[in-house]
């Protein structure tokens, strides 16, 4: 999920990119065929996942560093509702 969350936000390739499809062929070869749709689902779940993950980060933060840690979760959570809508 992070590589290609980063593929997304940082060299702005969407998933309909074909470099995008190419990697994800590339992740997947290993697995067999017809595994698209799985990807799919588990990026998404991915998003929730990794938004859940910083809940956990958070309590190991001093105070001081939890609103600008707070701002980007926000983020990260609203990109993963965003990709429900896809």
């Amino acid at each position: 999920m992070v590589t290609f969350r980063f593929l997304e936000e940082f060299n702005h390739l969407a998933p309909d990119h074909p470099w995008f499809r190419r990697l994800r062929d590339a992740y997947l070869e290993p697995w067999g065929n017809g595994l698209e749709e799985t990807f799919e689902i588990a990026l998404r779940v991915g998003w929730f996942a990794n938004a859940m993950a910083r809940t956990r980060q958070r309590d190991a933060l001093p105070p001081e560093a939890r609103p600008a840690f707070d701002r980007t979760s926000a983020i990260i959570l609203r990109r993963a509702v965003a990709h429900t809508r896809d």
